[in-house]
């Protein structure tokens, strides 16, 4: 029992390397043109980070994921739902509508048919382009 469960974390941890590699892969081909520079430099990061000091930016890279994920985006979320209701600011259609100086302007009523023929007849100038 106590392998499968050893075995795992060394699945999860070589995947997690994996993972890295890649992230550094497309990190550094965004920043640096796809030259020998390029490939250079992600040799050297990776073996300098994944090689020498994975317990340091392996930490770092866990946490990135997950504020990536999801984490920050619950937090943002809470902070700025709790804000907007600590402050009283009304977001129902009522509120809006009743507040002074909100006027809602009426909409011309739309001749559908003449919508229409307008959209086939411009359909078809692009078709003989």
């Amino acid at each position: 029992m106590d392998f499968t469960i050893l075995g795992f974390f060394s699945d999860m941890s070589f995947l997690l390397k994996l993972a890295f590699i890649i992230f550094i892969i497309i990190f550094v081909r965004e920043r640096i043109t796809k030259n020998w520079l390029a490939i250079t430099a992600i040799v050297i990061v990776c073996i300098v980070l994944v090689f020498f000091y994975w317990p340091v930016f392996g930490s770092i890279y866990v946490i990135y994921i997950l504020i990536t994920i999801g984490i920050g985006s619950v937090l943002v979320d809470t902070f700025f739902v709790t804000m907007q209701e600590g402050h009283g600011g009304g977001t129902s259609p009522e509120d809006i509508v009743g507040r002074p100086g909100y006027q809602i302007e009426e909409q011309p009523d739309v001749d559908m048919e003449k919508l229409f023929a307008a959209r086939r007849q411009a359909m078809s100038r692009m078709r003989r382009r």
